[in-house]
């Protein structure tokens, strides 16, 4: 009924223009609103961009530890194995999205709100 009612006024508006003059302000209002929320998901979008990146850092720094340290230890050739599943997993992540590349904990939920 409500519906109705309210488009009826809608389909008149020069018949009361003070709920005209309403609308438009609730209109104005929703649109801030939305306006909010989408810098709000720009700025942690940036954030998460910012995570991913530091984790591509340090994981190619502790990649880089492993390989030296096997080196060091004389284990590269024992562990050839190893490094390529390394390998094979590294190539897997860099065929992601860039938005998703380690940027998730296995328990985080993408959906979490802001």
């Amino acid at each position: 009924m409500d519906g109705q009612r309210i488009s009826a006024e809608m389909e008149h508006p020069t018949e009361n223009p003070s709920k005209a003059a309403e609308y438009l302000q609730e209109l104005n209002n929703i649109i801030g609103t939305q306006q909010g929320l989408l810098e709000k998901q720009r700025i942690r979008i940036e954030e998460l961009e910012l995570q991913v990146t530091d984790l591509c850092k340090e994981n190619a720094c502790l990649k880089d530890q492993h390989r030296r340290h096997l080196a060091t230890c004389g284990l590269a050739q024992e562990n050839h194995c190893t490094l390529e599943g390394i390998e094979e997993n590294v190539a897997q992540e860099n065929d992601m999205p860039h938005c998703l590349r380690g940027s998730l904990r296995s328990d985080q939920n993408v959906f979490d709100p802001l």
